[in-house]
């Protein structure tokens, strides 16, 4: 999926909700999708630098690439960070 927006993040049980929002005509869908997020998930953050499920922020736009399990769960095997939004306190993250 490419330069979906990040609804929100879960560190504890590691997932990763994205909102996607398609229009049809004079209807507009909002489809969230649940990733399961392992320790094998490849997450490229700015600079092409490695990073963590920490550093995906609700806000945040990425790609991703999935695969279905078995148990009809989608799990995340790359994540891009395309942008990073502002953390409070004045945390650097780049745009």
């Amino acid at each position: 999926m490419l330069g979906v927006k990040v609804k929100s993040v879960d560190n504890n049980a590691e997932r990763l909700v994205t909102e996607e929002i398609r229009v049809s005509g004079n209807r507009v869908k909002h489809i969230k999708t649940i990733f399961t997020v392992d320790t094998q998930t490849l997450i490229i953050g700015n600079g092409n630098k490695n990073a963590g499920l920490r550093d995906i922020k609700a806000g945040n736009k990425i790609n991703i690439d999935f695969i279905k399990t078995q148990d009809k769960k989608l799990l995340a095997k790359g994540i891009t960070i395309l942008d990073q939004i502002l953390l409070k306190g004045g945390a650097r993250k780049a745009f």
